[in-house]
């Protein structure tokens, strides 16, 4: 190992034992550098080091869309003669004659109102 690594190791191990300490301490970050007479961006500096450092390495989230999900209407729970959905500030009156297709870009375009 050459010395740059080796100073590197050693300054990461003195700041986990550090960020340790404040952990333990109960104290806000604030409180805790201005008792050790640390510099608060240090302290934020070492922190951010470490954490990329021992972090698992993590894919972006990404928001999935949610789509409806669609039950066929002959295997719905039976309804005398309707069904009313409401979305927020809007009904719908679902019937046995209501097209699924309809139906589903209906849902999707109050999906995205709702949003």
């Amino acid at each position: 190992m050459d010395t740059q690594k080796i100073t590197r190791e050693i300054r990461m191990k003195h700041w986990m034992q550090i960020i340790a300490r404040r952990q333990q301490s109960g104290l806000t970050v604030k409180e805790f550098c201005a008792q050790q007479d640390i510099p608060i961006k240090q302290y934020y500096y070492w922190q951010h080091k470490l954490r990329i450092r021992f972090a698992p390495a993590q894919a972006p989230e990404t928001k999935k869309e949610e789509v409806p999900t669609l039950v066929p209407l002959s295997a719905a729970i039976p309804v005398q003669d309707s069904l009313i959905v409401q979305c927020g500030a809007f009904s719908l009156k679902v019937t046995e004659h209501t097209s699924e297709k309809l139906l589903q870009k209906t849902l999707q375009l109050l999906q995205k109102v709702n949003a």
